[in-house]
């Protein structure tokens, strides 16, 4: 989950060097990385996905169950930390398929991944201002794996009638607006390598304690994912995680939509990038060039291939619904609508904070950037507002 760093430099005082390493920063510390060494020695070396699933999901000491700090003080921030504008403008899209959906009473509203709660609670808040009949009927519910996280969006929502679930499929049926902002990007890859021999598996391996990448043979199946003009070197990242969650998502809702927000392309733009690979480390917003530096304390992400995403999410049984970027689909949903001049001054510093944060979530080459992905599930998939002003996409 990138969200936005402040900074992209390497954090020199918190990572330990290794000579070992090829990137000089892999000196393994703490007990996720004691458990990860143990791994390599007993079995081998484990693929980078396996690796990037223990760094991030290690039930006693992951990134996300233990370390991960979200917002402006901590690794990153998200649309959800600059305001209530991207709640309110996500209340408003729900709220239009809602209708298309034929205004069901009740309807489930469910936020897969939900950080501290702030857009689930911008999002209820807005939806209750401006569109009550939606909101009466509303079931809000939370899909989160990480106990630590639940305690904080309990705490953002409190007094709240909410559901929690580990996985969607409890919330089963769903009917109405499945949705995930920064998700995406948090799924383990494999990563690939086109060699001049064929195509290569990034594994991870141990060498005098410190962690190193190791290339083997691919499997079958991965080398067929390898796009035939990756140029020799160049590296590609494969979610099967991602698209089979995507995918298990169709079985729990029944009808209604699933919308996804993220930073990524399809495979001709992740192409353009020549083969440099997407993974990258963060801390403190600050880019750690190498992921295998102090497992367990850095927010590690790749970009999202969402061409793979559409192929996962049609063969389990939606349909594509439209694709745009955050810019195109919060200019579409009226998030620069116009308001009565402030008359204090205070006012006026507020509304301009205001504008600031608007400015910032709609930047080109920032969070305005993240592609908004719908599909749909027994409902319609023409007519979406949030798509009125999008370019053609080929996602």
């Amino acid at each position: 989950m990138e969200g936005i760093r402040l900074q992209a430099e390497v954090n020199e005082d918190s990572i330990k060097r290794s000579a070992s390493s090829p990137y000089g920063y892999a000196r393994v510390v703490g007990s996720v990385a004691e458990r990860i060494v143990g791994r390599i020695r007993a079995s081998g070396p484990m693929t980078f996905a396996d690796y990037m699933e223990a760094a991030l999901f290690d039930p006693e000491d992951g990134y996300y169950t233990r370390h991960a700090s979200l917002g402006f003080d901590g690794d990153y921030f998200t649309s959800a930390d600059l305001g209530p504008a991207f709640g309110r403008a996500l209340a408003r899209a729900v709220a239009d398929l809602w209708a298309l959906a034929d205004r069901p009473v009740p309807w489930d509203l469910v936020e897969a991944g939900a950080g501290r709660g702030i857009v689930m609670r911008d999002l209820l808040a807005a939806l209750e201002r401006e569109r009550p009949d939606a909101a009466r009927s509303a079931r809000p519910a939370i899909v989160e794996v990480s106990s630590r996280l639940r305690v904080q969006q309990s705490l953002a929502l409190e007094g709240r009638d909410l559901r929690w679930a580990s996985v969607a499929h409890t919330l089963a049926p769903i009917q109405g607006v499945v949705f995930a902002n920064e998700v995406l990007d948090a799924f383990p890859v494999h990563v690939l390598v086109r060699a001049a021999d064929g195509v290569r598996e990034v594994y991870v391996g141990e060498r005098d304690g410190a962690l190193v990448e190791v290339l083997r043979p691919a499997s079958a199946d991965l080398r067929l994912r390898s796009p035939d003009a990756l140029p020799v070197g160049g590296r590609w990242e494969v979610s099967p995680a991602a698209e089979g969650w995507v995918a298990s998502l169709a079985p729990a809702l029944v009808s209604g939509y699933l919308v996804l927000i993220d930073y990524g392309g399809d495979e001709t733009d992740l192409l353009s990038r020549e083969g440099g690979g997407t993974v990258r480390g963060f801390a403190r917003h600050r880019l750690v060039p190498d992921p295998l530096a102090e497992p367990g304390r850095l927010d590690l992400t790749a970009t999202v291939n969402f061409t793979a995403i559409r192929r996962a999410a049609e063969g389990a049984g939606f349909r594509f619904a439209g694709s745009a970027t955050q810019r195109e689909v919060l200019l579409a949903l009226g998030i620069r609508e116009g308001t009565p001049r402030p008359a204090t001054p205070i006012e006026q510093l507020r509304a301009a904070t205001r504008r600031s944060a608007i400015d910032l979530l709609l930047d080109p080459s920032g969070l305005g950037a993240f592609r908004v992905v719908c599909f749909a599930k027994d409902a319609p998939a023409e007519g979406l507002r949030m798509f009125s002003g999008a370019v053609a996409a080929r996602v």
